[in-house]
């Protein structure tokens, strides 16, 4: 019975000592939905022929790569890095059609240098990537040969 008594005093205490608390502690507003993204954005980096890159830069470099040893046409190229490993965007699209989507700076590498020419033909190769999608194309990438370490 003792012990009963001494539980609900610890009890009363203990909800006594979180009003206190809650009065005496400043209210937080919560963070933005934009900040906590930025700081928890996933900032892992990928190895490829010993250079280190982000990941959408790696994404680039293995498709550069890719075209330079096998000279696909765009299809064939849309083929083997197909859209199911990046999602809405794919991983490649003509530079005509890239152009009509009014971020595409945002959306896809267009700067002369990254803009690669398949058969005369312009592709370019899309940036969004993130830590979902990655994995999917780092798996395609390395079923093809590419040794790719994450770092």
């Amino acid at each position: 019975m003792n012990y009963e008594l001494e539980i609900l005093n610890l009890k009363r205490r203990v909800e006594e000592l979180e009003r206190l608390l809650q009065a005496r502690e400043p209210q937080v507003q919560p963070a933005s939905a934009e900040s906590t993204s930025a700081s928890n954005r996933d900032k892992t980096k990928y190895m490829l022929d010993g250079k280190v890159y982000p990941k959408n830069r790696l994404v680039l470099a293995i498709v550069k790569k890719y075209t330079e040893q096998h000279n696909p046409t765009f299809e064939q190229l849309n083929n083997v890095f197909d859209k199911s490993l990046q999602g809405s965007l794919g991983v490649v699209e003509t530079y005509e059609n890239a152009a009509q989507i009014s971020d595409c700076a945002k959306r896809y590498f267009m700067k002369d240098e990254d803009v690669l020419s398949l058969n005369g033909q312009k592709v370019v190769v899309c940036t969004q990537w993130g830590i979902f999608n990655i994995v999917k194309f780092v798996k395609r990438a390395q079923s093809l040969g590419f040794v790719i370490e994450t770092i």
